[in-house]
């Protein structure tokens, strides 16, 4: 298995800026933030995506994330933030291994909403039938054995408001590494511009 650079982090090969560590997850401010306070949370064990994941690692990961959301954007002095992961590389995902962030925002960082990611054009009247096919998948998932199904009659199709037309983002390729020469997180700026 190649070695990521976030695996170097969790091994001590390469140091960063942890601000919380337990027996399965590690947290350190982003050497690129996006924002003053850019806290990245990433388990121990190499896992590419979330999917991966043992359910129990899952619950702990996310406690962690709870706790440090409550704690960083008060640190530096906001209430509001993103919570968001790019789980694989259509995602944006720029390290293959497991990560999410908590972005603080603050009034006039000229950030936007996770919404404005991406832009693809859906039809309203296709969402009953979509929301029909997951809600079929979760009953038959061995995932949802105790989760609260979803009645039919409570899928509703929202108003229709303005159409606008899709944005094109700009297409991102994975970006490779070698990381046995390398001593040092790669520099992604270049990666968010246009973000």
């Amino acid at each position: 298995m190649v070695e990521c650079i976030f695996c170097k982090i969790v091994n001590g090969e390469i140091s960063t800026l942890k601000v919380y560590e337990d027996s399965l997850n590690i947290a350190f401010l982003d050497v690129n933030p996006s924002s003053l306070g850019h806290t990245i949370i990433i388990p121990k064990k190499h896992y590419q995506k979330l999917e991966e994941m043992p359910e129990n690692e899952a619950k702990e990961l996310f406690l962690v994330i709870f706790k440090l959301a409550k704690i960083v954007p008060k640190i530096v002095e906001t209430t509001d933030y993103n919570i968001g992961i790019n789980d694989g590389k259509l995602a944006g995902q720029e390290i293959p291994h497991l990560q999410f962030h908590i972005i603080p925002r603050f009034e006039g960082d000229k950030g936007l909403p996770i919404q404005s990611l991406v832009k693809i054009e859906v039809k309203r009247e296709d969402l009953p039938q979509l929301a029909e096919k997951i809600k079929k998948e979760i009953e038959n998932s061995a995932i949802f054995k105790e989760g609260k199904k979803v009645k039919s009659e409570d899928i509703k199709s929202e108003e229709e408001s303005e159409d606008k037309k899709p944005k094109k983002s700009a297409e991102r390729d994975w970006q490779e590494f070698n990381f046995e020469k390398q001593d040092k997180a790669p520099d992604f700026s270049d990666a968010r511009k246009g973000y």
